[in-house]
């Protein structure tokens, strides 16, 4: 006969290829490959490889103890220390495998978790459930919920599996399953966290001992456990010296773990609650009056023609006479002649627009019809304040509380379905005819108890539940009209946006006028300087004829006022043969005053260039 002892030291040896190595298994060949596989390639998702940090915590009492022991292993060798001691397995043993927070590895190596699984043949399905921790594939993990169990109830087949060296009878029921439940977090970031926690068992249902196998985020489930075994009577070690006291401390450790499930969904709720009724107390709130008030369009105000400087400016006309100083008043204003500045005949009234439709359109206008703008405002406040409650901020918020509102209903939903089948399963091991009879006589009121207090949470979990489906249906509405608004808003901007565009076309339909008309005045204005230059060029031809002429008739002017300057003299009595007579007194005369007369105005051209070339060089 092979001796079971024997082949579960060869299974811990091969521990590496758990869960292939179990020695018995309700999965096939091919999923164990598949867990196995999956294992490997997650080692380093799931499992913190720095030695640090490594710990697997047990709590145990033995036959003949009255108490628990806590035990810890911070390594390989002092787990195979502590299961390969030549004695039984405990009464009831418990064994704790945490991490730092629900988004962090194991703290254990993945050697010291197989190994574990491997020594107390844990079964295959426990692997769905611990592939939810570690480190997330994404950054939000989809919920996962599960129940299943393996049931070895039939005492003929009992005897292959038995392990007596152990204690083990080979007859059990197995179930491995999760949770989720809500608890407050100190570390930064959301002040709630959802968190699981995955729970194996087993139940010797001969010899009575019961094995617990916990894996969660934090130490919470490990806390609960040691006190329970403290403070109630049904779990302390003294209670659990045979098979029904075991089964009844099997049911109350099952309803540690439902409680911690239950609690803190109300809170959490209320928050999500309070969180939204902020935000849709203030849409319900809203001034829809006021709100349609501030975006209303002034249609009238919209289609009126803007006065502009183009109605006073006026083409130079043919009758007007083009001079320096009419073309420079009559020059037109536009925005590429801005020096120009506005005159009484020309004055310049500008029209401002908001440069957006959330600036308002009061600023620069006057008291009156002409300083009304196209956007009704209120007198005392902004009247897009009201808008800017509207943000895609709080629609953020919006969509954030809805979707916590969805995880928080689907997680409650998978509870209370794990918390139903794990009554059903109790309840439909009575209907087993090869479950013990010491169980079912003993034990009735223990499972009424049970199904009383599962129904209780499963209850108040349903009512949770309406409360988020209430919220939800809440959410809805109010962001269907938060949705309203926005459209609103946006509708309405477009409005003033095309109000403004329409205002600037009409001003730059305008400007263009202007500045054809600013054409035409030049045009008019080079003409007229055609004319000018025109005239001037035969002038200049009369002037060089003129010059010509006098060219010509110089030299007989100059000697005919020489002779007739008298400084020559003619015989009167014989005009014809005399020869003339030179007056040199004459002369003298004419020289004395001519020549200085000519110095003098010399010099003082002289004196007067000297003068304009040192004020150049000199300032």
């Amino acid at each position: 006969m092979v001796d079971r002892y024997d082949m579960l030291e060869a299974a811990c040896s091969n521990a590496d290829n758990y869960p292939t190595n179990l020695l018995r298994s309700l999965s096939f060949r091919r999923a164990l490959t598949s867990y196995r596989d999956r294992l490997d390639e997650e080692r380093d998702r799931i499992f913190d490889s720095n030695p640090k940090y490594a710990l697997v915590e047990l709590l145990e009492t033995f036959d003949g103890q009255i108490d628990f022991s806590p035990t810890q292993c911070k390594n390989l060798d002092a787990l195979k220390g502590h299961f390969q001691v030549n004695r039984k397995d405990p009464r009831c043993r418990h064994v704790f495998i945490e991490s730092d927070h629900s988004r962090a590895p194991l703290d254990c190596s993945k050697e010291m978790f197989v190994y574990v699984m491997s020594f107390l043949q844990v079964m295959a399905p426990f692997m769905d459930l611990t592939f939810g921790f570690g480190k997330p594939l994404s950054g939000k993990a989809f919920h996962y919920a599960s129940f299943q169990h393996e049931d070895y109830i039939s005492a003929q087949q009992a005897h292959r599996f038995a392990n007596p060296r152990l204690g083990r009878s080979g007859r059990e029921i197995r179930q491995c399953y999760n949770l989720w439940s809500v608890e407050r977090t100190d570390a930064g970031g959301p002040p709630w966290s959802i968190r699981q926690t995955a729970v194996f068992h087993s139940l010797d249902l001969e010899a009575g001992q019961s094995l617990w196998v916990n894996i969660s985020a934090n130490d919470e489930i490990k806390d609960r456990i040691t006190d329970a075994t403290a403070s109630c009577e049904a779990l302390q070690a003294e209670s659990l010296h045979d098979l029904c006291g075991s089964f009844s401390s099997t049911l109350i450790t099952h309803l540690v773990v439902f409680e911690w499930c239950s609690e803190n969904w109300r809170r959490y709720i209320s928050s999500l609650e309070l969180n939204l009724r902020e935000i849709l107390d203030k849409v319900d709130s809203v001034p829809v009056e006021e709100v349609e008030r501030a975006l209303a369009v002034d249609s009238k105000a919209l289609i009126k023609p803007l006065l502009t400087p183009a109605s006073t400016w006026q083409p130079a006309g043919r009758g007007r006479t083009v001079t320096r100083r009419n073309t420079a008043i009559s020059m037109p204003t536009s925005p590429l002649n801005p020096s120009v500045a506005p005159t009484a005949d020309n004055p310049v009234t500008p029209v401002l627009m908001p440069s957006s439709p959330l600036a308002g359109s009061t600023h620069g206008s006057q008291p009156g019809k002409q300083g009304q703008g196209l956007v009704a405002e209120s007198e005392d406040n902004d009247p897009f304040e009201v808008l800017r409650e509207f943000s895609l901020e709080r629609l953020q918020n919006l969509n954030s509380i809805g979707a916590a509102l969805h995880t928080a209903s689907l997680v409650i939903k998978l509870n209370t379905h794990v918390l139903m089948d794990q009554l059903e399963y109790y309840e439909s091991l009575w209907e087993e005819a090869e479950f013990p009879r010491d169980i079912k006589s003993n034990c009735r009121v223990h499972l009424s108890q049970f199904s009383q207090q599962v129904r209780t949470i499963v209850r108040s979990l349903e009512m949770e539940r309406a409360r988020i489906e209430t919220l939800m249906l809440l959410l809805h509405d109010g962001r269907a009209l938060f949705d309203k608004f926005l459209e609103f808003r946006s509708i309405e901007q477009s409005k003033l946006f095309t109000a403004n565009a329409h205002q600037n076309a009409q001003r730059m339909e305008e400007f263009t006028v202007d500045m054809h008309n600013s054409t035409l005045n030049v045009e008019a204005m080079t003409k007229s300087m055609h004319k000018i230059a025109e005239k001037t060029e035969r002038e200049t031809a009369s002037m060089h004829t003129i010059t010509v002429v006098t060219l010509i008739f110089l030299p007989g002017t100059f000697v005919a006022t020489f002779f007739g300057s008298g400084l020559f003299q003619w015989d009167q009595n014989n005009p014809v043969t005399s020869t003339p007579i030179w007056k040199p007194g004459f002369f003298v005369l004419f020289s004395a005053i001519c020549f200085p007369m000519m110095g003098v105005i010399i010099l003082l051209w002289y004196l007067q260039t000297k003068w304009k070339t040192f004020r150049q060089c000199y300032g």
